[in-house]
């Protein structure tokens, strides 16, 4: 990616300059590079300055999963119409935050038995791991002081 970049800065096709037009022809590829490297994590990087011919030259592709199936679509291709999606695929992969679970209070009887019920919502449909799951809960029982109880969101959140 920073070789295109600096193919992009010094030598731009019609579809660079469509793509990066802050950038396509600038001359100025180090400073890019210099202001890519201070201004953007990895995943942000990809989303910002992967070029299509760089998808098309790895012959990169997007797939989708799907769990009411056992099986893959392809979702983005090395075309016109897949590029975007490459890239937001990579962008998710790279993402931490995506990586990590939500689990929320959603609900507590301070009146009555005093339960703190919590909530996992499913990020990219990825379920909790059970025994990360078991300590989580045990932590928490031991900071609130009460029974907490963890149940799974009936929709899946895509972030």
């Amino acid at each position: 990616m920073m070789r295109d970049i600096q193919r992009i800065c010094l030598e731009p096709t019609e579809e660079d300059h469509r793509w990066f037009p802050d950038i396509a022809g600038c001359r100025d590829w180090r400073n890019v590079l210099k202001q890519a490297w201070e201004g953007y994590r990895d995943e942000s990087f990809v989303q910002q300055f992967l070029s299509p011919k760089v998808i098309r030259d790895f012959r990169m592709f997007a797939l989708t999963e799907d769990d009411r199936n056992n099986w893959y679509t392809v979702s983005g291709i090395h075309d016109e119409s897949g590029y975007q999606t490459v890239r937001d695929t990579l962008e998710r992969i790279g993402d931490l935050s995506l990586s990590q679970p939500i689990i929320q209070v959603v609900d507590v009887d301070l009146l009555g038995d005093r339960v703190l019920h919590l909530q996992h919502r499913k990020v990219a449909g990825m379920p909790l791991d059970e025994a990360d799951s078991k300590a989580t809960l045990q932590h928490c029982k031991r900071l609130w002081g009460y029974e907490v109880e963890l149940t799974e969101s009936p929709v899946s959140s895509a972030r």
